[in-house]
């Protein structure tokens, strides 16, 4: 069974709790993701999302240039481990609504998921099934799935 650590994304965007969220929001900008991870001394403190930003910033006409991210991040995360199953990953992002979980290891922050990159993990997975299950049915049925690549094979 697929495990977090062969989709998880490594090279992850962090925040110390003391940085404005203008400046961090215009981080996320320019690396086009949806959430960072706020650390402190190498240890997960929270995460700061778009959700974050909207409620937390925005709805209460806070100041984006002297609010501190670390003040308005979600301080409660949901976190997994490099070897949580794909099934129990399903499972905590329905349960938790959650839209990113902090890989862990060790108490340490070592990747994030997305469900973005957790649905195209699952889509691909799924498009390459429906493709070996085409091309093992065009087999019993006596047809070659590759004879318009390079001729009829002395046909």
């Amino acid at each position: 069974m697929a495990e977090v650590k062969s989709l998880m994304v490594t090279e992850m965007v962090t925040a110390r709790p003391d940085e404005s969220v203008a400046d961090v929001a215009r981080r996320m900008v320019a690396n086009k993701i949806g959430a960072v991870l706020i650390v402190d001394g190498g240890a997960l403190r929270g995460v700061f999302s778009e959700r974050d930003l909207l409620s937390r910033v925005v709805a209460e006409s806070r100041d984006p240039r002297t609010t501190r991210v670390g003040d308005v991040a979600t301080a409660t995360v949901v976190t997994i481990e490099p070897g949580t199953h794909v099934k129990t990953v399903l499972e905590i992002f329905r349960e938790k609504k959650v839209r990113h979980l902090p890989v862990v290891e060790k108490g340490k922050p070592v990747g994030i998921l997305s469900t973005r990159d957790f649905l195209d993990h699952l889509v691909g997975g799924l498009e390459s099934y429906i493709d070996q299950l085409k091309y093992k049915r065009e087999l019993a049925e006596g047809v070659d799935p590759y004879d318009h690549v390079g001729g009829s094979y002395g046909r």
